[in-house]
């Protein structure tokens, strides 16, 4: 599309011919509306050239509103087409908000191209409803949007908050589930900066890091990813202790003394003590990267999510609340017919994004409750609640894997002993 945005004197401009509209409503309050906002409209009148003149193909409220305001010798801006189906093309692709409600792409679209037209940031900020940073977030990502792929400010601005370019291209070509893609690539970035504070704090105590066990070295104890500097702290080890990195956390090997002293506890007793401890990290930071996922309201509406939400409206709390649900025989007289086709009739509509993120908001309260005595029922339901998130597009990390891998054990095993 050829167009230029281009400063034109507001007499050589020329109303349409063919406009419809014979009602151009309230020039004043448009007028007062364009001074409140810097003197000129978000969006430019479109207009075709013709010769030494300039006729307008969109925008003539907004050319009466300045010509009222300025009179004809006052240069705005506009944005000038060569031909008529440029101009058309251009217009379309402009349409504002009055005429109806954009969408979340559609927001994010007009905020990029209103910055390639030169629009203050602030006034961008107004009309668009945008905040400073998602607009700086477009304004970073300026001609990274392939064409066709549909955006939001919030994913531009999730995007946008990453160094490496794989990890914004990700984020960018991740459709819906971009808040799942976002939030597990800060999780391994945050791992990643505290592994490296970690080789800070071996070396500080004087601990080399290896790649695995030295021959002749006794496991001795392990540290959690990014607590080296905590674990070491005030506490001594034996000379020539080595650190070994498995994935997810530290172990730690000394030498063999010789004495052949038995140590105080047996590895599969720290080794124990160990996983214990690692559950419970792990699903700490699941539970925290769960709510945070639903509180974006990026999830996608899953098919399994859908049917979960649904089963859910069987027995409804709130509309128990509200018209009744005790066995008293007059208060089923007067509201159980009402309640039950209520249900009856309403169960079966699609679920909202609200409804659907409380039902996952208690899922991740449930799935925090368990513990290493999982089995049974509660390890089948935690497994149920872990595919419908990632159903609906989150994106688990190495530790959430690491912790269902070990409740589809736990159910395994329950499993043999019925």
């Amino acid at each position: 599309m050829q167009f230029e945005k281009k400063s034109v004197r507001l007499g050589d401009i020329r109303p349409s011919g063919q406009n419809p509209r014979e009602d151009f409503g309230d020039i004043g309050a448009l007028a007062r509306s364009i001074e409140a906002t810097g003197g000129e409209p978000l969006n430019p009148p479109v207009v075709v050239a013709d010769g030494n003149v300039f006729r307008i193909v969109d925008g003539e409220r907004r050319y009466r509103a300045l010509s009222s305001l300025y009179g004809e010798d006052r240069e705005v801006s506009a944005l000038v087409a060569d031909t008529m189906d440029e101009a058309n093309e251009l217009v379309a692709m402009l349409a504002t908000d009055d005429k109806r409600q954009l969408t979340e792409a559609e927001r994010a679209r007009g905020v990029q191209q209103m910055l390639v037209l030169g629009v203050d940031e602030q006034r961008i900020e107004r009309a668009s409803r945008a905040t400073a940073g998602q607009i700086r977030a477009a304004r970073k990502l300026r001609g990274r949007i392939d064409a066709g792929v549909q955006v939001t400010l919030e994913q531009l601005e999730a995007a946008s908050a990453f160094d490496d370019e794989r990890d914004v291209e990700a984020v960018l070509a991740a459709g819906d589930g971009w808040a799942g893609k976002a939030d597990s690539i800060r999780r391994r970035v945050e791992r990643e900066e505290a592994k490296a504070e970690d080789y800070d704090a071996f070396g500080d105590a004087g601990i080399p890091v290896v790649k695995e066990q030295p021959e002749g070295f006794n496991y001795t104890d392990w540290v959690n990813v990014g607590l080296a500097a905590q674990k070491l702290e005030g506490k001594e080890f034996a000379a020539g202790t080595v650190a070994v990195w498995k994935g997810s956390y530290w172990d730690l090997y000394e030498p063999d003394d010789g004495s052949g002293a038995a140590p105080e506890k047996t590895e599969e007793e720290i080794r124990a003590e160990q996983e214990a401890e690692r559950e419970k990290a792990a699903l700490e930071e699941l539970y925290r990267s769960l709510i945070g996922f639903v509180s974006s309201g990026a999830f996608a509406m899953s098919k399994d999510l859908m049917v979960e939400v649904r089963v859910g409206r069987e027995d409804p709390p709130a509309l128990l609340m509200a018209m009744g649900g005790d066995s008293h025989p007059e208060n089923e007289g007067r509201f159980g017919l009402v309640r039950d086709e209520f249900a009856r009739n309403l169960k079966a509509c699609r679920p909202s994004e609200y409804e659907a993120g409380c039902w996952l908001m208690a899922a991740a309260k449930d799935m925090a409750q368990l513990d290493n005595r999982w089995g049974g029922d509660d390890a089948e339901a935690w497994l149920d609640h872990y595919d419908i998130f990632c159903s609906a597009g989150f994106e688990p990390g190495e530790e959430d894997v690491w912790l269902m891998e070990r409740v589809q054990a736990s159910a395994k095993e329950e499993e043999k002993d019925e």
